[in-house]
């Protein structure tokens, strides 16, 4: 029985030793919180440049919203370029489009991210996102249901345009 305790005491010291040997070679930084100094900017510190149609003013106020938390930063460190584009695909199971029951709308946002101090490009890429939505029979309220999957679409994009300038951004 005491040998027993002793191999137990042993393992669980060498488990303990291996983990922490791997959990120091993490790079964990929090994604909002206090930066460790010279590793970038935080998130707040992004700009987004204005966008020139409906769906691409929705993912760059909701792409504000989730960078300062509601609150504008003064010194801005980097730009968001964004460009915005998007479809609305009826579907195709039916033989005349008029008797389409379903649409998708898909939101394509390219974004490159600039560094003001240098002007440069320092990262780009580009998320998608897509909503589906319902039609019926009546134009207002398939009208209504195009712009909510539009929204729901802006929204999606936006939310993966700040995953990759987090990752941009922790890079730098």
């Amino acid at each position: 029985m005491l040998l027993f305790s002793q191999i137990t005491k042993v393992s669980r010291s060498s488990i303990a030793v291996l983990a922490l040997l791997f959990l120091s070679a993490c790079q964990f930084q929090p994604l909002y919180g206090e930066r460790i100094p010279g590793q970038g900017g935080g998130l707040e510190q992004v700009g987004v440049a204005s966008v020139n149609n409906r769906v691409g003013q929705q993912v760059r106020n909701h792409l504000l919203f989730l960078l300062n938390g509601g609150f504008a930063s003064s010194e801005k460190t980097h730009e968001a370029k964004l460009r915005v584009s998007y479809s609305n695909k009826l579907s195709a199971a039916l033989p005349s489009v008029e008797d389409s029951t379903a649409g998708t709308v898909t939101v394509r946002v390219s974004y490159d991210l600039i560094d003001l101090k240098t002007n440069e490009t320092v990262a780009s890429g580009s998320r998608d996102a897509a909503a589906s939505y319902d039609r019926t029979g009546q134009v207002l309220a398939n009208n209504r249901a195009t712009r909510d999957a539009e929204n729901r679409a802006a929204k999606e994009a936006a939310e993966a345009l700040r995953l990759a300038i987090a990752s941009n951004i922790s890079r730098l």
